[in-house]
This record gives C-alpha cells, structure tokens and sequence, in this order.
C-alpha cells in the first residue's frame, strides 16, 4: 500500500467523527486545511491535541490511576485567568482538538467555563469521565456547551469487575445508562475508553467491549498500560509480542481507536510531537503517562515551552508507531523508570537526574 493509500485510509476512519463536527463546527476543518499548510509549506510544529487535566480529584480508586503521582494538596491550581490565556496560546498553536480530562473533570466547579475558553465553535471538545456525574441534564448541558465525544471509562463488561476495579460500586451502571442516553443525541458521540490489561485481551472481555461499543452506537478508544502513575516501575503491566497482536486485529474494526493513529502525516506516538499535556497546575508535560515537565505556563510562555518539547530530540525523530510510555523499553528504561522514586510528580527536565538525557538535546 503507498504512502498516499495510506494517509487516507487512516483519516477515513474518522469520518464518522468529522461528518458529525463539521456539520455544525465548520472552522474546525478550516483550522485543520491551515494547520497542513503551515506544516507542509511553513515547515512549523504545529500542535493538533492538547489535553488538560482540570483536577486530579476523583471518586474512584483505580490501581492504574496516572494522575495520582501529580496531585499536589500544597500547589496552586491555575486560576481561570490563567486558563483564559494558555488557551489563547494553544489555539495559536495550532490545537483544533481539547480533550478535557482529570482525575474527573466534571468535578471541577468551573468545567463549564473552562470549555468557553477553548472556543468551541472552532475546536474538538472531548472529555474523559467515569460517568458518576453524567445526568441526563448534565449530557443535555455537555452538548450545548459544545461538547463533542464524552469518553466514559469501561474495564470490563462484566458490572461487579469494573465496579471492583473502580472501588466504587453502581459506576458501571451509571456508565451504561449514560451511554444509552448519548445514542440518542444527534450531535454528540459517546466512547468507551478501556486500557488493554491482560486480562482483557487473553479473554474475550475486549471482544465484549468490541460488540458493546456496537451496541450503543459508540466509539471504543484503546489505550495501552504504560509503566506510569500507579504502574510505575511494574514492567508486568506491558504488553507482549502475542498481546500485540490482539491490538492490531482490534484496530482493523471500524470503530476501534487508538491516538497512535491521529496523527496528521503518519501514525505515531504524538507525545511532545503534536500533543502535549497541561497539568491543572500549569505544567506542561508531553502526555498523561510521560510525568516530566518542560515549563509551566505560569513562569514561561507557552509557545517557549512548546518549542522546546518539539525540539526534543526523542520527540522530534522518533521512528516507531507504538506508545513511546507503553511499548518503546528504551524510552521506558531511559525516562520513566528514573520518575519511580520520586516523592511527587512531574519532575522537571533539568532534574530528572538521568546521564543519558542530555544526548537527546537537540
């Protein structure tokens, strides 16, 4: 298959996505057409994602949280006008999808107010929840605000097993029945986001997750474990050679994601690349799973911060298409496995602390 085949046969499988946001969000398509002209002719690092994580607070207690190492009581959340700013930044950037994430974004008092200042008339709005707060009126209040894909949390189909997993007991139900009421909503789509354990793909659980996304007219985005948060330094937790291949039948189905496969050239990790996390505290780290931190928008421009990511060497030339945090052992070895006797996270760059982090300065 030619590269051309390719790069179309990719976008294609979310048209689904883009029919429904472009119907009633026709500047994000523009964005996207400028951001291919800023990237082929201007030859710049143009940001395509940025997620933010509104607060690391949650009902749940998950034994694969990542966020739970970057909770700090003591720091400062970003007030709203500092969130006002970094989204005028990332939108100069070049971002057209925000994805809006915790902990449980939906506990954050001024969730709302946050999506206004991503202008979603021109962006992406997704969000990632466990679905405890997902109402009836609070979905009808998502979709009005703007609000795109609602990606509720699964870990498994069987109800006692998420519920036990969550260490909290009716999540599963609440997650289903919120799943119904999206289905019926004309534009906005529901997703189920499962992280690929073991369990599930040596079973026939992820094919139940397959058939439920199905069922409910849904998405099923797929994350792999990565050594991080609460899995950090637990190398058991990744994936083999035959669990891969699980993951490659499972990306074939129509409605199966990975964000491996959004970029805009080719598939590839987008960490540091096109994607970027901001922390509710103001730092800026390559994703959710990848806890070292490049600047913090209260202290440097975001743009500064940005092009010194971009630059990264590691970011800037990486080869493979998997997740650099989940199935890349040298980066595994060379970053993450160094986070996992640190006190609090993110760390920064420059104390990171590992010899062979200087050979990637570009």
């Amino acid at each position: 298959m030619n590269i051309s085949m390719r790069f179309f046969g990719r976008h294609m499988k979310y048209y689904r996505i883009m029919k429904r946001v472009i119907i009633k969000k026709p500047l994000v398509l523009l964005r996207i057409l400028v951001n291919y002209f800023r990237i082929w002719v201007l030859k710049e690092n143009v940001v395509r994602k940025v997620e933010m994580g509104l607060t690391f607070d949650c009902q749940c207690h998950c034994p694969k949280c990542s966020s739970e190492m970057m909770r700090g009581h003591k720091k400062e959340r970003l007030g709203l006008a500092e969130i006002a700013k970094a989204a005028s930044e990332i939108l100069e950037l070049g971002a057209v999808q925000i994805n809006l994430t915790g902990g449980e974004p939906l506990m954050a008092e001024d969730f709302f107010q946050i999506v206004r200042c991503f202008k979603p008339h021109k962006t992406i709005i997704t969000i990632n929840t466990n679905g405890l707060l997902l109402t009836e009126d609070m979905i009808d209040r998502l979709e009005r605000a703007g609000v795109d894909i609602i990606k509720i949390s699964i870990d498994s189909p069987i109800e006692a097993e998420h519920d036990k997993y969550r260490g909290y007991d009716g999540c599963y139900s609440r997650a289903i029945k919120a799943l119904s009421y999206i289905k019926s909503k004309s534009s906005i789509l529901g997703q189920i986001s499962t992280v690929c354990i073991k369990e599930n793909l040596g079973s026939d659980r992820i094919w139940k997750l397959v058939e439920m996304a199905r069922e409910y007219d849904a998405l099923l985005g797929l994350t792999i474990p990565a050594a991080s948060g609460r899995w950090l330094g637990q190398d058991g937790v990744l994936l083999d050679e035959k669990d891969r291949e699980v993951l490659g039948a499972l990306v074939k189905i129509p409605h199966v994601i990975r964000d491996t496969d959004e970029g805009y050239m080719r598939s590839h990790c987008p960490a540091g690349s096109e994607e970027f996390y901001l922390t509710c505290y103001g730092d800026i780290i390559p994703c959710p799973l990848i806890q070292i931190s490049f600047g913090n928008v209260k202290s440097l421009p975001l743009r500064v911060i940005w092009q010194r990511m971009s630059d990264y060497k590691v970011f800037k030339e990486k080869k493979g298409l998997g997740c650099l945090a989940g199935e890349d052992r040298d980066f595994i070895d060379r970053y993450l496995m160094p986070l996992k006797d640190k006190a609090s996270l993110p760390v920064s760059i420059e104390e990171h602390h590992t010899s062979k982090v200087e050979d990637d300065l570009v």
